[in-house]
C-alpha cells in the first residue's frame, strides 16, 4: 500500500504525531540535563523513569479503552484532553516558581496516552 492511498485522516494523523515526536525529542535531552543540575543525578533519573513508566502504564490503558469505547472516540477525546493540558500548562508557565511543578505538569501533559 502506498502512501497515496492511504486515508486523509491517516496522514494528517502521522503527520501531526511525528511533528510533536521531533519536538519533544529534540529538547528532551536538554530537559534531563537541567534536571540533572537542579535536583541532582539521581532524583533526575528517578523522575525521568517515572515518567516513562507512567506513559507505558497509560498506553496500556489507553489501548484498554480504545478496545472498549472505540478507537476515534478515544482519539478525538485524547487530542481535546492534550490541548486543554498544553493550554494550563502555556497559561500557568508564567506562574512556575519550580521547576518540579514544571515536571509535575509536563507529566499530566503526557498524560494524554492514557485517553
Amino acid at each position: 500500500m502506498r502512501i497515496r492511498d492511504w486515508d486523509r485522516n491517516l496522514k494528517v494523523r502521522l503527520f501531526a504525531e511525528a511533528m510533536m515526536n521531533i519536538t519533544f525529542w529534540m529538547f528532551f535531552p536538554f530537559l534531563t540535563i537541567y534536571f540533572a543540575e537542579e535536583f541532582g543525578k539521581n532524583k533526575a533519573g528517578l523522575l525521568l523513569v517515572f515518567s516513562q513508566v507512567f506513559s507505558v502504564m497509560a498506553n496500556f490503558t489507553g489501548g484498554y479503552c480504545a478496545d472498549r469505547f472505540g478507537r476515534k472516540r478515544m482519539m478525538v477525546l485524547s487530542t481535546i484532553v492534550c490541548t486543554m493540558l498544553g493550554l494550563i500548562l502555556a497559561r500557568w508557565s508564567r506562574e512556575i516558581t519550580s521547576i518540579f511543578s514544571f515536571f509535575e505538569k509536563q507529566t499530566l501533559k503526557s498524560s494524554k496516552n492514557f485517553l
